[in-house]
């Protein structure tokens, strides 16, 4: 897969990455050496740089659209600048949507966050998974 040189977020939508990351995640596991939060941001935009050019459009485009939903939805702050709570809340209004495409976009966003979450090894120690099981499997077949 062919990154794309120089990608980056910008400022604002990594501000909204970090607060769909913690909102959606950090928040709610309970892990002693839970993996750092700006490594995780930085494997977000390594895979984002690593997409198409029109899929990394998209995603950055979610994130903005993300960024400014609240104000639709009523609240007076953007999503980065909501409480957590309501933070949350604007998600699980998103995945809970009767309309496809708010349901879509979350899906979107969150999907991508959770693989590289729950891959850093720091989480697979908290999960109890340590690879043993691949290696003596393969043993076995020699």
């Amino acid at each position: 897969m062919e990154i794309e040189p120089g990608f980056k977020l910008g400022e604002g939508n990594y501000e909204t990455m970090r607060a769909v990351l913690m909102a959606i995640i950090a928040d709610h596991v309970d892990v002693e050496d839970a993996p750092d939060e700006d490594h995780v941001l930085s494997e977000l935009e390594k895979f984002m740089g690593a997409l198409p050019s029109l899929y990394r459009m998209g995603m950055v485009l979610l994130l903005r659209a993300l960024e400014v939903a609240p104000l639709a939805m009523g609240y007076r702050r953007q999503f980065s600048n909501l409480s957590r709570k309501d933070q949350v809340k604007v998600l699980d209004s998103f995945e809970k949507s009767s309309n496809y495409v708010q349901r879509a976009m979350i899906m979107a966003l969150k999907s991508p966050v959770m693989m590289i979450y729950f891959c850093e090894p720091e989480m697979d120690k908290a999960l109890g998974y340590d690879h043993r099981c691949l290696v003596e499997a393969r043993d076995e077949t020699k």
